[in-house]
């Protein structure tokens, strides 16, 4: 694709133009912190939560039943919230216990043997032997605009790769948790996962937050194909919302094709909107009751940009790369997957948002032009 790069001139009035739509939102002595636990790296601003990374291997026995495949799930972000800190997502919901806030993983994964032989895997219903486990932290940073982790986990098959912690090696918490990475089994899969979040802001009247996130894979020693499902190629960065209400009331999903009626399976995106009464307070009655919600932006430089997608209004937008068609990545070449959250209050015009997005992509198509 034939881009025409900026002139000197031309980026400096794309960028003023950018910031005369841009102001900050947030309260002057607002700051970013991370607290860390056992499990997780919760990132704050003030004192009010914008999300935890589940970077440990965690039980959802409260939330899952005991004998359930699934009911230890790591590596995604729960709870996600949105511009006034109320939660967009959920984790593992009764209807599909592989959901998990914020997540990334995909139903078909396949590893290709020397002898020609493929073993097939499911990471995204987690009902085969893989998972996603932690490995380390590479960055857990904050500055005056924003905050910035980075976290390298791995994809192990095998046996014990579906394992708790706590049955490995009961000694082992927290981030020494990266100790048991001998007994996962097998490392067919480097992922490297870089999330940055901006200061609160307002883009053309509408109070916002963008998080940043760019994952990387890399298989390991062989080559590794990815596949979306069947139909409705789901398989990768997927937001699982707790919309609520009526459809076109108190709910909607908004696309760069307008509003949508309903459910859109395997369509080329660049970006979707999920809006619904998820808890921001309606300033006029004081009640948790008000519309917000969040866009996934794809960047340009997405592999096979704008792919297909999943959109369900009963909680997921799904994006599918590589979608129904299964492709094959070589062991130690990258790929590089970058997308932006875009969280908002209200109902949000397809205008605005469209705005937002193009905003956004023409910094990334520059970046890529340096």
């Amino acid at each position: 694709m034939t881009r025409i790069k900026l002139t000197l001139m031309g980026l400096a009035v794309l960028l003023a133009a950018f910031c005369s739509l841009r102001q900050v939102y947030s309260a002057d002595d607002s700051h970013f912190r991370w607290v860390k636990s056992e499990t997780a790296a919760s990132l704050y601003d003030g004192d009010r939560l914008v999300f935890s990374f589940q970077y440990a291997f965690i039980d959802h026995a409260p939330l899952t039943p005991a004998n359930e495949p699934r009911r230890y799930a790591g590596d995604y972000l729960y709870p996600f919230n949105g511009v006034e800190g109320e939660n967009l997502t959920e984790d593992a919901p009764k209807d599909h216990y592989h959901h998990h806030g914020v997540f990334w993983t995909w139903p078909g994964v396949f590893v290709h043997e020397k002898d020609g032989t493929v073993k097939s895997y499911d990471l995204w219903t987690s009902n085969t032997q893989i998972r996603q486990r932690f490995v380390r932290f590479l960055a857990c940073e904050t500055f005056e605009d924003r905050a910035v982790i980075s976290i390298e986990n791995g994809w192990y098959v095998g046996s014990k790769a579906t394992t708790p912690d706590k049955e490995l090696d009961p000694a082992k918490k927290g981030e020494t948790i990266a100790e048991n990475e001998k007994f996962y089994g097998e490392k067919i899969m480097k992922e490297i996962v870089t999330i940055t979040t901006w200061r609160l802001e307002t883009f053309e009247g509408v109070p916002c937050r963008s998080v940043d996130i760019e994952l990387t894979l890399i298989p390991t020693t062989r080559p590794v194909s990815l596949q979306g499902a069947e139909k409705k190629s789901y398989g990768g960065l997927t937001i699982r919302f707790r919309p609520v209400g009526e459809i076109g009331k108190d709910r909607f999903i908004t696309t760069d094709e307008g509003l949508a009626n309903d459910d859109m399976p395997e369509k080329n995106l660049r970006w979707a909107d999920m809006t619904s009464r998820f808890g921001a307070i309606d300033s006029a009655t004081g009640e948790p009751s008000a519309l917000s919600g969040a866009a996934i932006f794809l960047s340009p430089n997405f592999p096979d940009f704008p792919p297909t997608w999943l959109t369900r209004y009963y909680g997921p937008l799904c994006v599918g790369f590589p979608g129904v068609v299964a492709r094959r990545f070589e062991p130690g070449k990258p790929v590089v997957m970058k997308a932006r959250i875009w969280e908002h209050k209200g109902v949000v015009s397809v205008e605005v948002l469209k705005r937002a997005f193009e905003v956004w992509a023409e910094s990334e198509k520059s970046e890529e032009e340096q």
